[in-house]
């Protein structure tokens, strides 16, 4: 073989090597970009197409200082919410979506709304009877709840499958967001069964066929 043929093939050979390395990075970047935590803007538009079970219990407080589980509403169906006192964009949303669909629901006894804390270390109880007070709802069937915050974080994240909370640093964006970017969507279950996920994108009279199916469910199985 001449010396002109092997420094083809070695030629060759690099851009054989190159091409290959390149596809695995390309084959690697796409399942990094599965295996993504959806951001908190997202996770509220993805529709519950397979069973989603939650596979553990948690303890937290309620407004009223109660402590109560989340197993306690294995017999209700009912909407969660992240939220924090001192955020905006929450306040917006109860104000015009979840106060709504409490008026819908509030006297169906299956009923019941779980908004839970994403800064347990500021909400303290006062502030969470200040916003029930604010809404003007019935703290037996609208609870505000938090708990430690690592441990509340992780059961939202990894066992209810809300979106990635992330602290804001830039002071604009706090003064208008709020502290905490977090999920904004809500989530129907029925007992430890979700069974819808809504966000500002989609259609809320959705949300309001699939908590009345739910509830006519659950009354069927009683």
């Amino acid at each position: 073989m001449t010396d002109k043929k092997k420094i083809t093939l070695i030629y060759v050979g690099v851009a054989v090597i190159s091409l290959f390395i390149l596809a695995m990075g390309y084959f690697l970047a796409s399942l990094r970009s599965m295996k993504e935590r959806p951001t908190a803007e997202n996770v509220g538009k993805e529709e519950v197409t397979a069973i989603t079970v939650l596979s553990r219990d948690l303890e937290v407080q309620k407004q009223d200082g109660a402590m109560v589980k989340i197993s306690d509403l294995k017999d209700k169906v009912w909407i969660a919410a992240q939220f924090y006192a001192a955020c905006p964009m929450c306040a917006e949303r109860n104000a015009n979506r979840l106060l709504g669909l409490y008026a819908d629901f509030k006297n169906e006894p299956e009923f019941q709304v779980v908004c839970l804390s994403v800064d347990p270390e500021q909400d303290k109880i006062e502030h969470l009877q200040a916003v029930e007070s604010q809404l003007e709802v019935d703290g037996r069937n609208w609870w505000f709840v938090k708990t430690e915050k690592d441990t509340i974080w992780d059961y939202m994240r990894n066992v209810m499958l809300f979106g990635d909370i992330r602290e804001r640093t830039q002071p604009e964006e706090i003064a208008a967001k709020g502290k905490w970017s977090h999920d904004l969507g809500l989530q129907v279950w029925r007992g430890d069964t979700m069974v819808a996920r809504w966000d500002e994108g989609r259609d809320l009279q959705l949300l309001k066929n699939k908590i009345t199916t739910a509830i006519a469910e659950l009354r069927s199985n009683e």
